[in-house]
């Protein structure tokens, strides 16, 4: 019997090194530092003139600038209404948590400019009893033309969590610029590094939203 067995796992061993090399039951990666490039590159959080903005065209090939004007007014009313959530977990890409001074601030067919004032809740982490989150405040301009919207947010700043219930209110440009975030090894600091990793992928998101709702 003990033969048997043997024989057995002389033939299946050497197959689930194979498995497990190609990945069949390979266990995922663990996040490496290059996984952290796009949140330490220089520039990834843009500045002009001194001030934090993230701007972007977000192309709509063939579309119409009524047909976009729409689709985004739309898009902009269900994604800056007051007191309102997506999703159920905080590590979903698209989870947003609006407080009550989120909204659509103009909206222009004429122009083609909607203005929305963000306020939401960023959360970092959640464990029993305790959330760790800063609220962030922002302006998103949008200009709507045929084939395409300019994408621009700016006037960002976050409430710094001090303990014992106390907020301070940061700047964007004196808490996630590259000369306030990365350490002299281009690494991120620790305090406020993960403010300008949510942000970038804040900003993601929504140009992903965006032309989803522009060209589906």
């Amino acid at each position: 019997m003990k033969k048997i067995i043997i024989a057995i796992m002389a033939v299946a061993l050497p197959l689930m090194v194979q498995a497990q090399s190609e990945g069949l039951i390979a266990r995922k990666a663990q996040k490496g530092k290059s996984d952290m490039s796009v949140y330490t590159a220089k520039g990834a959080v843009p500045e002009e003139a001194g001030r934090v903005v993230f701007k972007d065209v977000i192309a709509a090939p063939g579309k119409g600038k009524e047909d976009i004007f729409n689709k985004v007014a739309q898009w902009a009313n269900l994604r800056y209404a007051p007191n309102t959530m997506m999703g159920d977990d905080y590590r979903d890409a698209n989870f947003f948590k609006n407080i009550e001074y989120a909204k659509v601030k103009e909206a222009n067919k004429q122009s083609g400019k909607i203005e929305c004032q963000g306020a939401e809740e960023l959360i970092f982490s959640v464990k029993p009893l305790a959330k760790n989150y800063t609220q962030a405040f922002y302006l998103l301009d949008l200009n709507v033309s045929d084939g395409k919207v300019e994408f621009s947010l700016n006037t960002l700043s976050f409430n710094v969590d001090q303990g014992e219930g106390e907020f301070l209110r940061m700047n964007a440009e004196e808490w996630i610029t590259d000369a306030k975030c990365l350490n002299k090894k281009g690494a991120l600091k620790r305090m406020n590094g993960k403010y300008r990793i949510k942000t970038i992928d804040l900003v993601n998101e929504l140009k992903k939203e965006i032309s989803e709702a522009i060209n589906k």
